[in-house]
């Protein structure tokens, strides 16, 4: 099957941001990092200990030795790229040259990346018909703004402190010849996503009951509200656990792949309504103590003190969602005798109620036991000592034991059990407790749901998903593409129903205004055009989306002066 992707004319852009690389001289460090200096683009070459760092997006203030990790996965602002040293000569040229996801107006290159010994590749110069596009950091490019069904040549050349390597073996690449549309969703205009997600099955022990089918671009919009909560929880975790790092994939598409899971029949959704579950047959979802689509079952009883009585730790505490939620501060003791509040079924605001509340599983996680007349909990002092060893441990599977806390519960044995290999985590480990072989086969349902989770991110992303074994491995032909006009309505659908306050005044819910003025200052500062299109199934491009949500977080959290962690123990 064709692929009919990013069909719309975009800027020539490098997706992960074509910049011009800080270079500095051979035998020297470059300027070392200054805690009141401001790193505004993407590839500021800095030093600290003999170490260089490079950031990866806006920094001010964040220390790189202690804010680093491996770039776009870790949700750090710095990466290590190694120790000052001495180039002598200029890095070899990059082999493995290749396109992929080549359409009628993009293709993506990669190519094998380049280690200098006692140098650092600062980047790599893109070459289209022998002239230079611009450079980029990492050794994947998505570049747009092409022709249909014409002919380009493309090469790269390392750059490090020496000089540019010779331009590698250059490739051809020819665009496909332009073609209409399927029909579109909420998203405006044709719809440029394709494949299939399944879902609803146990790994190693039966195949997926449901499927969604991603071609016609229905469920783009749930999606896109989906991947704005899984930023949110993401950009909750670091504020709460500054440092901390995280496999960012994964904890960001933690929403999206709990709604699969956890709702009766998410292929019954229609674009048409403003409604997750339109259906009668999804109804149960919405009964008693039900949370909704997500299975949010205790949204109003505090998770560190287990009563009825928001201290400080439920979901009616955090200010940006006590507006909107259905309940009150003084009515949450009813919360387990009364429907689900009809809120939890709308598409743009029932997401961010699992971010909220998974970042609230790892902050009582965190604060469960402590302080007078406190106890040892069954996690501890486990979970604080994953915490720190996840500082240094790039993609670490933090999301791992915030979906056990959520799906077996605090007391359960998997939350212990996790936070235990966390506590003297290796790269090592963190390979093992992601490899689906440590589930096939297993009919713990406790066990199998956070591998179920990757499972269809897998999907998702374009990640190889294992078949009859957990190594015989395939890779999805999906594609999720999301157009930043499409991305900007919907992150001001979302952000209209939240709310802010300074934990006294009255709760003012966010306007139009307000998040037009962020979004469009997080797309200059990302370098992205907004006539652009971005793939969920691209890695470069992913992230790429997922930098402009979290920084159009951070510009509504300037504007209005609050954090989205903040709490508050009154009704606003």
């Amino acid at each position: 099957m064709t692929n009919q992707r990013l069909k719309a004319q975009l800027v020539t852009t490098v997706i992960g941001c074509l910049i011009s690389p800080s270079t500095f001289a051979a035998n020297s460090c470059p300027a070392p990092w200054s805690a009141s200096a401001t790193y505004a683009s993407p590839g500021n070459l800095v030093s600290e200990n003999a170490l260089v760092y490079r950031n990866n997006w806006w920094t001010q203030g964040d220390e790189p030795a202690t804010h680093n990790g491996v770039y776009p996965g870790s949700g750090q602002p710095w990466t290590n790229v190694g120790a000052c040293g001495s180039c002598v000569s200029a890095p070899p040229a990059p082999t493995g040259l290749a396109a992929s996801g080549t359409t009628s107006a993009a293709t993506t290159l990669s190519w094998s990346a380049v280690t200098v010994p006692s140098c650092v590749v600062t980047g790599y110069k893109v070459y289209k018909n022998g002239a230079l596009l611009g450079t980029v950091t990492g050794a994947s490019v998505a570049v747009s703004n092409l022709s249909p069904a014409t002919s380009y040549s493309f090469a790269v050349a390392a750059v490090d402190a020496a000089g540019d390597s010779p331009q590698s073996s250059p490739i051809t690449v020819t665009t496909q010849s332009a073609s209409g549309g399927g029909g579109g969703g909420s998203t405006g205009g044709s719809s440029q996503s394709s494949g299939t997600i399944n879902f609803h099955l146990w790994l190693g022990v039966n195949t997926a009951q449901d499927s969604l089918t991603l071609t016609g671009g229905n469920f783009d919009d749930l999606i896109a509200s989906n991947v704005i909560a899984g930023v949110m929880y993401s950009h909750l975790v670091k504020e709460g656990f500054p440092g901390v790092q995280f496999n960012n994939d994964y904890l960001i598409g933690s929403i999206f792949a709990q709604l699969l899971q956890e709702n009766i029949e998410t292929q019954l959704y229609t674009s048409s309504s403003d409604l997750i579950d339109p259906s009668p047959l999804q109804q149960a979802v919405m009964g008693v103590g039900q949370g909704g689509p997500y299975q949010i079952n205790n949204y109003a009883a505090d998770m560190v003190s287990g009563s009825y009585n928001p201290d400080g730790h439920s979901l009616i505490n955090y200010v940006a969602i006590q507006k909107n939620i259905g309940f009150t501060i003084a009515n949450a003791a009813q919360q387990h005798t009364l429907s689900t509040p009809g809120s939890f079924n709308n598409k743009y605001y029932g997401p961010m109620l699992p971010a909220f509340f998974h970042y609230n599983d790892l902050v009582a996680l965190n604060v469960t036991g402590k302080g007078a007349g406190g106890w040892v909990t069954p996690w501890e002092p486990d979970f604080d000592n994953a915490l720190i060893r996840f500082k240094t441990l790039p993609n670490s599977f933090l999301e791992v034991i915030a979906n056990a806390a959520y799906n077996q519960g605090f007391y359960g044995p998997l939350v212990s059990r996790y936070s235990k290999l966390g506590a003297s985590a290796t790269a090592a480990t963190v390979a093992s407790v992601n490899s689906y072989a440590s589930v096939w086969g297993s009919t713990d349902t406790y066990a199998q749901y956070p591998y179920q989770v990757h499972y269809y991110l897998d999907q998702l992303y374009g990640n190889p998903i294992p078949t009859t074994s957990p190594t015989a491995v395939v890779t999805p032909q999906n594609h999720v593409v999301i157009s930043m006009s499409a991305l900007a309505n919907v992150f001001s659908k979302v952000v209209q129903t939240l709310d802010y306050s300074n934990g006294t005044a009255p709760a003012q819910m966010f306007t139009a205004n307000q998040a037009a003025a962020a979004f469009t200052s997080s797309l200059t500062k990302n370098a992205v055009s907004t006539t652009a299109s971005l793939d969920l199934s691209n890695a470069s491009s992913r992230a790429v989306m997922f930098a402009v949500i979290d920084n159009a977080l951070s510009n509504l959290e300037t504007a209005v002066g609050m954090k989205f962690n903040a709490t508050t123990l009154s009704q606003l």
